[in-house]
């Protein structure tokens, strides 16, 4: 009998628990609730429905002008369209400066700037299509995409921490120099390609809108060159890039 009413105490305690925590849980809700339908809700403003159709030619929300504005920051340079007026003296400064940076004609340009040399994609940011920051001129890879810049790309100033560069080594070695120009069948004909074209491949990189005064293309819009102007094929054969001094 004792343990019957063991059971009985237990069962009618637990009955009596429950009771309490059911109404202190309904009590308090409710001032819970009362709470929070006090605060009223923030007018949204009234937005027209919008339909497919204009969906596909309008953009919404914040971000609406956020398109143009990237298209904006990325002007490179003239249009297309606009016309290039250069000069022979405009010609030879432009191939002055590309021979400063060239121990040697068909060697790679060196970097004129400052790299950090850690990640591949600080190059690419600039140099995968062409870009103008401030005011200067990123050309554009003149090459299919290569991950390893630094191996043919090296900086022209000295980049090791010492106090005074040490001199160079001796060396015979002269490079040969760049053609002036392409021959032409007759005269008004395209002319050839003065250069060899490996590793060359993006004509616009030095000719395109972006390009020198002098080595600019009166004709970008044209995008297959190699259709009038033909690869030289002595240049194009050549096997050794030096000569005895």
């Amino acid at each position: 009998m004792s343990r019957v009413r063991g059971i009985e105490v237990g069962l009618a305690a637990a009955v009596a628990i429950a009771v309490i925590g059911f109404v202190t849980g309904v009590t308090t809700t409710g001032h819970e609730v009362s709470a929070y339908v006090s605060v009223r809700p923030v007018p949204r403003p009234e937005v027209a429905a919008r339909g497919y159709a204009d969906m596909r030619t309008r953009s919404y929300g914040p971000n609406a002008e956020a398109q143009a504005q990237w298209f904006g920051a990325l002007a490179t340079g003239p249009a297309i369209s606009e016309p290039v007026v250069q000069s022979e003296a405009d010609r030879a400064a432009a191939l002055a400066r590309r021979a400063e940076r060239r121990a040697y004609d068909g060697a790679p340009p060196t970097i004129p700037h400052d790299i950090d040399q850690l990640a591949v994609p600080s190059c690419l940011a600039c140099h995968a299509e062409g870009k103008v920051i401030a005011g200067m001129v990123a050309p554009r890879m003149s090459h299919a995409r290569h991950d390893s810049c630094v191996q043919c790309h090296v900086v022209a100033a000295d980049p090791r921490r010492v106090a005074q560069t040490p001199p160079a080594p001796e060396t015979v070695f002269v490079g040969l120099e760049s053609v002036r120009g392409g021959e032409r069948a007759w005269p008004g004909a395209p002319p050839t390609i003065p250069h060899s074209t490996r590793m060359r491949e993006r004509c616009d990189a030095c000719h395109g809108t972006l390009g020198a005064l002098g080595m600019r293309s009166t004709h970008p819009w044209r995008q297959s060159c190699v259709q009038c102007h033909a690869p030289s094929a002595a240049l194009d054969q050549r096997t050794t890039t030096s000569r005895s001094p």
